[in-house]
Formats: C-alpha cells, structure tokens, sequence
C-alpha cells in the first residue's frame, strides 16, 4: 500500500532535502578554506656542542716591581694609575753602602794602577837592560812576575768595581715596559726585600680571559680557537681567541689552566679582575632532537609546538625542553626528529585545522 502526499507536502520535503544538501557543501568549502598556509621543518638530529665557563679578565702581562736587595726606600716617584714608559725610573733604595764601597774600590783600583804603571816602566827598563847584558835573566823574569802579578790585580779590582756597579743599577728601580701602576704595596722609608714587592704593574689596554675546565672538557678545546667572552656586570660581548692551553692539571687541583686573548675592538672599559664567562663552540657534536625557538608556544607552565599528521592537520604536541642552543633548542621528550613542526603559519593555528605547506 503506497503512502500518497498532497503535492504541498512533497513541495517542502523538496526544499528540505535541497536545503540540507547545501548546507553540507557549504560547510566542505567552509573547512577547505579553513586550511592555513604554514612553513615546516625537520628537528635537527646534531648541534656544535657549546661550552660556557665562567672565569676572570687578566691583564695580559703583570708583574710585581721589587728590589733585589735589602735596603731602605728612598723614593717612590710614581702613584697608582700612573702611565709609565719602559726604563722610567719607578723607586730609588738606598745605596749609601754600596757608593762608599764603589768610592773605597775606585781608590784601591787608583792605587793599582800607579803601581802597574811602575811596574810596567821597570819591566820596559830591565828588559833593555838584558839586552845589553846587564841583568840575569833571572832578574827580569822576577820583574816581569811582578808586573803580571799587579796586571791580575788591576783586573780583579775593576771586576769588584764592575760588580758594585751593577748592583746599584737595582737600586734605582726602572718600568720594565710601558704600562700602568696598578698597585702601590711599600711606602718612603719602608724596607725592600726580594720577597717583598713595592708596585704592582700591568701592561695598558690587552687584556686575557683566564678560565679553568675539567679533563672532561679539555679535549674539545684547541689553540686558536675562536669564542666569545660575556662581562657579567654589563652582558657586553667581546671577541675572544684561545691562546694557551695548559698541558697539566697536578698543581691546579684537577683543573686545566686556559687563557685566551680578547679583542677590544670596541674599546670596551675592562678592569682586571672582572668577572666574566666564556663560549665557545667545539667540532665535537651534541646529539638529541633540536628545533628552532621560535616554532615554541607557552601555555602557563606548558610549552608545546605544532606538528603536521600525515593527513596535513594541525597537531597540537606538549613538549619538555632542555638546554638552549643560540636560536635553537632542545628537546627531550615529546617529539622525535622524523616528525616535521610547523616554525610559521599565515594565521592562528588549533589542534586539528587543516594545513598546506
């Protein structure tokens, strides 16, 4: 038995079915254009492996300014932060002592002389004499002995006058290059000793970055290699450059010594002492999953990223990250690098909308 409809009913069923059948394809076209245009990458695999170590800025030659004698302190005709030329006179000592030893060995080396000058007219004279036969030989070897002996004791003479001469140049204390006093450790009047130093001094405007790094960390390391230095009071950054690598850890507590030289094109103001950190970049490798910072998000506490499904949807993942790397980052769990994330989108992104690339 077949159901009839009036005609107006079938009109309206009609439109109905008509109705739903465009609203089904507005809402295909409506979730096609609902696809984002977005910019994908792979996770990196591999990182040059970055070292940081914290350490000192040094002047890069210092030393300490100190007699090698004892003796008073007469002078001290420089004050801290004075620029000094290399041979500038620094500290005078007294040498009372020493110049009335120098004056007592000058009238002996006097003495000497006049009597070499008469020893030497009587050699002159006896060997004409033996010429002519009128003395021994044995008389002239005599006098000539005599001669030779006040000619050894001329020269031992002038050796002592020698010496106190070289001695009192350390009492007149000279800059040993150009430089700065940094140090004012003795006053006038105070003792020097050899174990005691008077100034301190470094040279002007080269500075090093000295820092220490473990057995572990050495091996990466090479003479030459480039880094860069952070000051930790102002975060300015200054070229760096390995210079010396020390081969042994026995007298530094298990510690390799390492310097490097900075370059301060900029003339950046540097105190010896500062407190800085160094990286540097190795040919040794970190491995693990790596993506660049800016494909993260935070929600909260949470940090996530997108990833593209084989489908081209949009997937929402939550991420633990690790340490950062310059522009990258990395990953430790959540993601594996075989996965492609989305580092750019042309509008706002959510779990599930549809993506090109």
């Amino acid at each position: 038995m077949r159901t009839k409809f009036p005609p107006i009913v079938l009109i309206v069923l009609l439109s109905l079915a008509l109705g739903s059948c465009g609203e089904k394809e507005t809402k295909s076209e409506n979730t096609e254009a609902q696809a984002v245009n977005v910019e994908i990458e792979n996770p990196l695999s591999s990182l040059p492996k970055r070292l940081t170590h914290k350490g000192k800025i040094r002047a890069s030659k210092s030393i300490h300014i100190q007699s090698r004698a004892s003796s008073y302190i007469n002078a001290i005709l420089v004050e801290v932060g004075d620029e000094v030329k290399e041979n500038q006179l620094l500290v005078k000592l007294n040498s009372d002592d020493l110049k009335s030893k120098q004056a007592q060995i000058s009238a002996q080396l006097n003495k000497v002389k006049a009597s070499l000058e008469n020893a030497e007219k009587d050699y002159e004279r006896y060997k004409n004499l033996r010429e002519k036969n009128s003395v021994s030989d044995k008389e002239l070897e005599s006098v000539r002995l005599k001669y030779n002996s006040v000619k050894s004791q001329k020269a031992a003479v002038e050796s002592q006058l020698k010496e106190v001469a070289s001695e009192l140049k350390y009492f007149n204390i000279k800059a040993p290059f150009d430089g700065v006093i940094t140090s004012k450790l003795a006053q006038q009047g105070d003792l020097a000793n050899p174990q005691s130093p008077i100034l301190q001094m470094e040279v002007d405007n080269a500075f090093e970055f000295h820092f220490s790094v473990s057995e572990r960390s050495i091996s990466a390391l090479k003479k030459g290699q480039l880094a860069k230095v952070i000051i930790s009071n102002n975060k300015q950054k200054l070229d760096a450059q390995i210079s010396e690598i020390s081969s042994s850890s026995l007298n530094s507590g298990g510690q390799y010594m390492v310097k490097a030289t900075i370059f301060n094109e900029n003339t950046v103001e540097l105190f010896s002492g500062q407190q800085a950190e160094i990286q540097l970049v190795t040919e040794v490798m970190d491995q693990g999953v790596f993506i660049p910072k800016s494909a993260l998000m935070r929600r909260g506490s949470l940090q996530g990223l997108f990833v593209v499904s084989p489908e081209n949807k949009a997937m929402l993942r939550w991420v633990e990250v690790g340490t950062e790397h310059d522009d990258y980052i990395e990953i430790l769990s959540g993601l594996s690098a075989a996965e492609s994330i989305v580092i750019s989108a042309d509008s706002k992104l959510y779990n599930g909308i549809n993506v090109n690339y």
